[in-house]
């Protein structure tokens, strides 16, 4: 039975939120010696009006509820969810943020009760610190989908378990657990990880009125509030490369207005885009997806490569409801899926895959068709989906129950070949016909002229003869040679710009 708290103190806030003057409101407040969970009610005038609401502590975040209208419960031992539980600082440092997520032009009025207790009302959820784990041995194409919502969500009602489930279902190895702008869920899964048979890997979606994203495999908060004290979304990228994590632009193209409040993303040139490591190609049920949002997505994602920045294919279901989704648009875990290859099933080989551009994107599920694709290049050197080649000589691709599809290859951009593939077990060879210049290749699988599967880039750099000289142009200087010598290290950066070898296609 649980024990009936007894109330500390209680404090009242109103106020009226109306556009302009910046999107977060503080609300602070003082925090009494003693206390163990806050409990914090909200209320404003709803119908076109949206507010999120967030609890910082003189620490740091506590936690963010979006647009939910539960209760916030901020506790030692447990929190209500998308909340930090741990440790009450008896402070004045404490505030609550109100975002202003949508406001008729005369705003709303608000009010806050905040109630101080000196025991706690939540039963405690296995909780537990990150363990690494490895699921499975071996490099190998791994089925994954990096766009997954628990109820750790505010404006999400799948339990964990139930996204466990569907994702063992549907055939898949891993799951990218992507909580708005929270990461109440990692102690959770890493407390349930040894029981599940699908890796879950760390993250957030980082969800702004301009655009969101993922930060898929960090350990901390990245502060989504852009416009607070100057934040940008390049501090956001930032953060999330700085723990080591891959940031992934989630739904570019949906431009959806109120039906998705800043899903649609707005920042072209203001990024640091050598930092970013991935694009959704899609992001809803298959074809509306494709049809809506595929063909402006890939359009944004050419303009990057061609600029010089090599962003990974990924896919992401966006499913909110363990599979329940309702409506045409309604996609469900694993349905689009990401393949991404990797040396092991692992939050690590995950994330690597993802800033090496080492991913396939299948468009409608795990079973599209699989493709390979194998470059041949100088001194019998071969190179895979994400890599770097010399003098690229032929590109074998092997599909696999792909009989009926047309196969189309993708050079800079645009498509050079197509064909009808016969078979279930088919290989195709290109002889390259370029001699200098360097080029990046992806393949599509394309059923009634919508494409399915879509791989990330092969990277192949000009001809270059035994002597240092290119076959079909000038000579190579000294300066360049330097330059090509530290490829490795512009590739680890993902995304420099490569090196100029003996002339530049831009």
């Amino acid at each position: 039975m649980l024990a009936v708290a007894a109330v500390l103190s209680t404090l009242h806030f109103t106020g009226t939120a109306v556009p302009g003057n910046g999107d977060y409101i503080d609300v602070p407040f003082a925090v009494p010696a003693g206390t163990v969970e806050i409990q914090i009610t909200k209320t404003y005038t709803t119908g076109v009006n949206i507010l999120d609401f967030g609890v910082w502590a003189p620490e740091g975040f506590r936690g963010w509820s979006g647009g939910l209208t539960d209760d916030i419960i901020v506790g030692v031992a447990q929190s209500s969810r998308g909340y930090l539980p741990g440790a009450i600082t008896a402070s004045d440092g404490w505030y609550v943020e109100i975002g202003k997520a949508q406001l008729s032009d005369s705003g709303t009025d608000w009010t806050i009760d905040i109630t101080f207790s000196d025991t706690a009302s939540l039963p405690v959820l296995p909780q537990a610190p990150f363990t690494p784990v490895v699921m499975a041995q071996g490099t190998r194409w791994y089925k994954g989908d990096f766009h997954v919502h628990s109820s750790q969500s505010g404006d999400s009602k799948a339990p964990m378990q139930s996204d466990i489930d569907l994702a063992h279902a549907q055939g898949l190895d891993f799951i990218n657990l992507s909580d708005h702008n929270t990461i109440s869920q990692h102690a959770l899964v890493a407390a349930q990880q040894a029981n599940w048979p699908v890796l879950v890997t760390r993250s957030s979606e980082i969800t702004t009125y301009s655009g969101h994203g993922n930060g898929v495999g960090i350990t901390q908060y990245v502060d989504h509030r852009l416009g607070r004290n100057g934040r940008t979304m390049a501090n956001v990228i930032d953060d999330v490369v700085a723990q080591g994590g891959a940031f992934i632009i989630n739904h570019p193209a949906e431009n959806l207005g109120t039906n998705c409040i800043g899903c649609d993303w707005m920042h072209a040139t203001d990024i640091p885009w050598n930092e970013v490591s991935g694009i959704e190609v899609i992001t809803a049920g298959y074809p509306i997806g494709v049809l809506a949002f595929t063909p402006q997505v890939v359009r944004m994602w050419d303009a990057q490569e061609d600029a010089g920045f090599r962003l990974s294919a990924v896919t992401g279901s966006d499913d909110h409801s363990a599979g329940m989704n309702e409506g045409s648009t309604g996609s469900p875990i694993g349905s689009p899926c990401t393949l991404v290859h990797g040396s092991e099933l692992s939050e690590a080989a995950i994330v690597a895959g993802v800033q090496h551009q080492h991913t396939i994107a299948n468009l409608r599920g795990p079973d599209d068709p699989a493709i390979d694709i194998v470059a041949h290049g100088k001194n019998n050197t071969t190179a895979g989906i994400g890599d770097d080649i010399d003098d690229l000589s032929a590109l074998d691709v092997h599909v696999t129950s792909g009989d009926g599809f047309n196969l189309e290859l993708w050079r800079d951009g645009a498509k050079i070949e197509e064909l009808t593939i016969k078979g279930d077990d088919f290989t195709w060879r290109y002889h390259d016909k370029a001699s200098k210049d360097d080029h990046r290749y992806r393949v599509a699988l394309v059923l009634s002229n919508d494409p399915v599967v879509i791989t990330s880039h092969v990277y192949a750099h000009g001809v270059v003869d035994d002597a240092g000289g290119c076959n079909a142009g000038g000579g190579r200087g000294s300066l360049v040679a330097l330059a090509l010598a530290f490829v490795p290290l512009l590739r680890a950066r993902r995304g420099a710009r490569r090196a100029r070898r003996c002339s530049n296609r831009r």
